[in-house]
């Protein structure tokens, strides 16, 4: 782990162990039609948790959603990227199909955690109807409270 990702995580209070060390980090999202950058009109929700294993980078996720009114098309994590405005794609949160709910895991990049821990990722859920996307949802550090 490099110096400058040890010093974020440190500085963001993540979860540790018995012996002070740091071992993971969980984030969530409320996803709606009203988070998108363009306009879409659409009753579609969802919410995703997230857990990082900061010892191997591996996040897990659950994602939910309902009430698309568009055949899913992609469902992404992506960034760097502040709230309402776009990033790239990062993880495919879907590689399983799009049966609600969405589980799976991957390991990302240094650069990736980084984008996590600063808040600067979203979720986004592209459907044939809404190819830009029909449910977003900025990642927020910490659990769904």
């Amino acid at each position: 782990m490099s110096r400058f990702l040890a010093i974020a995580i440190a500085l963001t209070g993540i979860a540790g162990s018995a012996h002070g060390e740091l071992t993971e980090r969980v984030f969530h999202a409320d996803l709606s039609a009203r988070n998108q950058t363009r306009l879409t009109i659409s009753p579609a929700t969802g919410k995703a948790d997230f857990r990082l294993d900061l010892t191997n980078l591996t996040l897990t996720w659950e994602v939910e959603f309902k009430d698309l009114l568009g055949a899913p098309v992609a469902a992404s994590l992506h960034g760097p990227s502040q709230p309402g405005a776009n990033g790239l794609a990062f993880v495919d949160l879907a590689p399983e199909g799009f049966q609600s709910p969405l589980k799976g895991s991957a390991v990302l990049t240094e650069a990736e955690v980084q984008y996590l821990l600063a808040g600067w990722t979203y979720v986004n859920i592209t459907t044939d109807k809404f190819p830009f996307g029909e449910a977003r949802g900025q990642v927020d550090v910490g659990p769904r409270e």
